[in-house]
C-alpha cells in the first residue's frame, strides 16, 4: 500500500466514523424522546445526514472509481428519500390522531415509582 492510498483510507475512516456518530445520536434520540414527533425529529435530522456522510466515507475508501460512483449514487438516493420518509411518517401520525406532547415533559428517573394518571 503506498502512502497516498493510506492517507485516502485514513481520511475515509475518519469521515465514516463521523457519520456513524451522527447515526448513533439519532438512535439515542429514538430511545430517549417521549413521543413520535420528537423521535422522528431526532431520526430525520441525524440519521439521514449520518448515513450520507458514512457512505461518502466509504466512497473515499473505495478501491476503484466504479464502486465509489455506485456508493455516491446510493448516498444521493438516501439524501433525497430520507426527508420524504420523515414527512410521510409525520403525516401518517397526524392523520392517525397522534398529538405531540405539550407542556413541560419530565423524563422518568431510574428507580422512581410511576404515578398512574387518572382519566
Amino acid at each position: 500500500m503506498d502512502a497516498m492510498t493510506a492517507i485516502r483510507v485514513g481520511f475515509g475512516v475518519i469521515v465514516a466514523v463521523i457519520g456513524l456518530a451522527l447515526v448513533l445520536g439519532g438512535a439515542l434520540g429514538l430511545l430517549r424522546f417521549p413521543d413520535v414527533f420528537t423521535r422522528l425529529h431526532a431520526a430525520s435530522v441525524s440519521d439521514g445526514p449520518g448515513a450520507v456522510i458514512f457512505l461518502v466515507g466509504l466512497a473515499i475508501m473505495a478501491p476503484d472509481w466504479a464502486i465509489a460512483v455506485r456508493v455516491l449514487m446510493l448516498a444521493l438516493l438516501i439524501a433525497v428519500l430520507a426527508p420524504l420518509f420523515a414527512h410521510l411518517v409525520a403525516a401518517s401520525a397526524h392523520a392517525g390522531g397522534i398529538a405531540p406532547i405539550t407542556g413541560r415533559y419530565t423524563a422518568p428517573r431510574p428507580g422512581a415509582q410511576r404515578l398512574e394518571s387518572k382519566p
